[in-house]
């Protein structure tokens, strides 16, 4: 039997995870992955072309924390979908600092991957050909958005600098502190599912005015 490489692509990626969610994506470097790993920078390159093939795999590393779902119930696809993007949204929150760097590495195989399991599970449950991917991409850049403004320190519906620009009721309902970024985050997810499935039988998107751009 062959002695087990010293260097493992797994372990070089959980040590980049590591460092980004200490001290963010700026603090990564090969010299500070090998330092903490024991190694030599340049043997890295045994394992990884660049230093951007490792965030990828740190990125995958994350997104696939996501726990797994279980099946939809009673054809209810949309708890199912919110369910899955709170899970994801929890997943990336989890490692905090290092959500921008997820975002700007997202393994894209992975993704179609999600997203093709996402189109079928969809399909069983009676959605449109039509609108399932408007469906995934949706939710998933809505899963993004909110974990980016959450990682940065953007908090959901604050209380506005300058009150007079508002009606006296709008900022009391912000200050009440109701809209939290957790519950901002479902209940936009659920309303625009819940429109797309009150729609059923006209696709989505027909006729939307995208000033110019196809």
């Amino acid at each position: 039997m062959g002695r087990r490489p010293l260097i493992q692509r797994d372990a070089v990626a959980r040590t980049a995870v590591e460092i980004v969610d200490e001290d963010g994506p700026g603090a990564l470097s090969l010299e500070r992955i090998a330092t903490r790993m024991g190694v030599r920078a340049p043997s890295l390159y045994n394992h990884f072309a660049d230093k951007t093939e490792i965030l990828a795999e740190a990125a995958r590393l994350i997104v696939l924390e996501t726990p797994d779902q279980g099946d939809v119930v009673d054809g209810d696809w949309v708890s199912w979908l919110v369910e899955g993007a709170v899970a994801f949204r929890g997943a990336l929150l989890a490692h905090a600092r290092s959500v921008p760097m997820v975002v700007e590495n997202f393994p894209q195989r992975l993704l179609e991957r999600l997203y093709a399991r996402h189109c079928r599970i969809l399909s069983d449950n009676g959605v449109p050909i039509a609108d399932q991917m408007f469906i995934v991409e949706s939710v998933h850049r809505m899963t993004i958005g909110s974990a980016m403004c959450a990682a940065t320190g953007r908090p959901a519906m604050a209380p506005p600098h300058d009150p007079e620009l508002f009606d006296t009721e709008v900022v009391a309902d912000l200050e009440s502190g109701r809209w939290t970024d957790d519950r901002l985050f479902v209940a936009a997810l659920r309303a625009l599912l819940d429109g797309v499935r009150a729609g059923h039988g006209t696709p989505v998107g027909r006729g939307v005015d995208t000033g110019g751009r196809a």
